[in-house]
């Protein structure tokens, strides 16, 4: 479990930055990015056998068997750089409080890129009513031909901070804090070789951008907040899926989805996608090999203006289970990817569903192009359920 210090050490990033991303960066925008996914190169569009299904592709539901339910799940993703940061918030060395403080911050910090993600509503109600304010997910399969329902209330808040220039240095930052309720079906079609899948969501979000330079902390003005400053946005939206189950012993699917584009009033609205991806998986003796390959956002709604990288949008990623348990589970999992031009990695130790532990590393391209402008992060993840 996440501790009281380290609650507290994360709201201090994003109470004290209020931010993010440089307003210029062309990160592309996803929420529900599970830790199983990144580690495999963010794949999933034909191969998210966990809890985290309704963010990638509600067809492949079908393939997850017997009921599934998460409760006090919690994700923590941070980048080399905010933990650092953060690291020096817990010794009692980081504040804002002063003028000659923020000059030294921003110093400290140019060319460093500070991401925080965190699945858990980030509120004083977190300690005293954690059920109210933190995500949750259910999966009930009702038979082996792949009618599925699922549904999750997930609470994502995103920081992301950039500091640039050094002659006169600016903090660009962005912070966002979502909602989102998700319900979705996945239905065979005749035997159960093709499956239909359905998700309806809602959103809300709240969000701010800023930039804050070296003259406003001269002129001692404060730092924008997201209470005072921020804007804020409620829409729905749906994904429709396809899943194709060759008849074979290397269980091969094939995916698709498109996603909806979901308007948010005055917050940045949700970008519509649409994705195909392509999934194996092997047994023999104690081991599960599963292999996937994704090419995401063919619809090229995300990045900067003019973006159509392939690398950015091509993920591939390999697992292999220790002693599987079910369709989506094993005892211990190691697993590896290529995400956006670069290499991930991860680890897993279920507790038959009762307590799963995770832990994944990957890097996001923060640039223009597959390469340019990497962030490195590490996600953290541990949820009970049943």
């Amino acid at each position: 479990m996440v501790t009281r210090k380290i609650i507290r050490g994360i709201c201090l990033l994003l109470l004290l930055l209020t931010g993010s991303h440089g307003i210029y960066a062309v990160e592309f925008q996803r929420f529900g990015q599970d830790y199983r996914a990144l580690a495999m190169g963010n794949t999933g569009i034909a191969s998210a056998t966990n809890s985290a299904v309704l963010f990638y592709n509600p067809a492949v539901m079908a393939n997850i068997t017997g009921w599934w339910v998460d409760y006090l799940p919690i994700e923590v993703a941070l980048s080399d750089d905010a933990i650092e940061l953060f690291q020096d918030s817990q010794d009692g060395g980081f504040d804002l409080d002063t003028q000659q403080k923020q000059f030294d911050f921003m110093d400290e910090q140019i060319g460093k890129k500070l991401y925080v993600k965190t699945n858990f509503k980030l509120d004083s109600g977190l300690l005293t009513n954690p059920f109210n304010n933190m995500s949750a997910n259910l999966v009930i399969n009702f038979n082996k031909m792949g009618f599925t329902f699922a549904a999750n209330k997930t609470y994502e808040s995103v920081l992301n901070v950039a500091v640039r220039n050094p002659s006169l240095p600016e903090i660009h930052a962005s912070i966002r804090h979502d909602l989102i309720q998700q319900a979705g079906v996945s239905l065979p079609i005749g035997m159960g070789k093709w499956i239909l899948g359905f998700t309806y969501k809602q959103v809300q979000r709240k969000e701010l951008q800023f930039v804050y330079g070296m003259g406003d902390a001269i002129e001692e003005k404060p730092f924008p907040t997201i209470e005072d400053d921020g804007v804020e946005g409620t829409g729905s939206g749906y994904d429709i899926g396809l899943l194709y189950r060759l008849p074979n012993k290397a269980r091969m699917v094939i995916g698709a989805v498109w996603r909806k584009e979901i308007k948010l009033d005055d917050a940045t609205a949700v970008p519509g996608e649409l994705a195909v991806g392509i999934a194996m998986t092997h047994e023999f003796g104690i081991f599960r090999w599963t292999l996937a390959a994704d090419m995401r956002d063919l619809s090229f709604q995300q990045g900067s203006k003019g973006d159509k990288s392939l690398n950015r949008r091509l993920h591939a990623g390999t697992e292999l289970g220790l002693f599987p348990m079910d369709t989506g589970l094993s005892f211990l999992t190691v697993r590896a990817g290529y995400n956006q031009g670069y290499y991930s990695a991860g680890a897993e130790i279920t507790f038959s569903r009762a307590w799963i532990l995770g832990y994944t590393l990957y890097t996001e391209e923060t640039g223009e192009f597959a390469g340019q402008s990497p962030s490195a992060r590490k996600v953290f993840y541990s949820s009970f359920g049943f």
